[in-house]
């Protein structure tokens, strides 16, 4: 699997993506109060040493009505599902909130408080997501006095690789921007339908207008390779001929090392069972992996 982190970084740091990700995916009422015009990146809210720790997390805020909304976008790229997710966001958002009222930078007016954080959750693994949604999800049932003591935090999921887990979801609509453009990419699983998609974006590009919109996307395919293939160099193509050569290059040759490997995962689960039915023993299963006795109990232990 391509790691994504650095391609979707830098991304997202671009206002006019972080607009379409929350018109196209965000299913909330007030979203169309959103005054995307004041959308302002505010990563500065954390000092130097907690940017550090959370280099994936990138924060922007705009005005809703008379004040401030943060909207805080956590980018989570991993083949395990975070079961910590809610514990993870009351954490960040708490610390968003400190350094708020450290830096004195509350929402306008006679009101001084806190304002209101969107914590997004965009998520690029294969598995299906089975986090809580909440952190009150995650705590002990508690009597009624002392329900109050309970933390209450939600964030909002979206799944850049199965639509049907999204309330709201773009991509069906068509390649509308360059978030949708995204998301449809990760979601290809044939060639058939990488070639049609190349050709919905080469034919959509031709007009200027749309050219613009997708400039952001381009920029995420040479990303996208040179990030994961250590090919710095890539990222000084300029032609999108080459672009699109390099990305199916790469794209054919990682789903043949996921053949691969779901061939060997496939082949020690055999061997195990028939290990556990006395028709192998430990010793020729390894051999028929080509492995050591250690690397085979190894490789098993990985399996489960």
């Amino acid at each position: 699997m391509i790691k994504h982190d650095i391609a979707h970084k830098e991304f997202y740091s671009h206002p006019e993506n972080v607009k379409d990700l929350i018109q196209g995916f965000v299913a909330l009422d007030c979203v169309s109060e959103f005054d995307f015009d004041t959308l302002e990146r505010d990563n500065d809210s954390f000092v130097e040493k907690e940017k550090n720790e959370r280099h994936d997390d990138i924060i922007w805020r705009l005005k809703w009505r008379d004040r401030w909304v943060y909207v805080y976008i956590l980018i989570e790229f991993q083949h395990k599902v975070d079961k910590a997710m809610p514990v993870r966001i009351m954490s960040y958002v708490s610390l968003l909130y400190l350094n708020l009222l450290n830096n004195k930078k509350l929402n306008y007016g006679k009101r001084k408080k806190l304002p209101v954080v969107l914590p997004i959750v965009l998520y690029n693994g294969q598995r299906k997501w089975t986090a809580k949604r909440n952190i009150q999800d995650m705590v002990e049932k508690a009597t009624d006095e002392m329900a109050m003591y309970v933390p209450k935090l939600s964030y909002y999921f979206i799944d850049e690789i199965h639509p049907e887990a999204n309330e709201k979801d773009s991509v069906l609509d068509g390649l509308a921007n360059s978030v949708a453009a995204i998301m449809k990419l990760q979601r290809i699983l044939s060639s058939e339908e990488f070639y049609e998609f190349i050709d919905k974006v080469k034919n959509l590009i031709k007009d200027e207008k749309q050219k613009q919109k997708f400039e952001t996307f381009i920029a995420f395919l040479l990303r996208y390779i040179s990030s994961a293939y250590d090919k710095p160099e890539y990222e000084k193509v300029q032609n999108l001929e080459e672009v699109i050569r390099m990305v199916k290059t790469f794209r054919d040759f990682d789903r043949e090392k996921d053949k691969k490997e779901f061939t060997k995962v496939g082949k020690l689960e055999i061997l195990t069972n028939m290990i556990k039915k006395g028709i192998l023993s430990l010793k020729q299963a390894a051999e028929e992996m080509g492995m050591t006795i250690p690397q085979f109990e190894t490789a098993i232990k990985n399996l489960a």
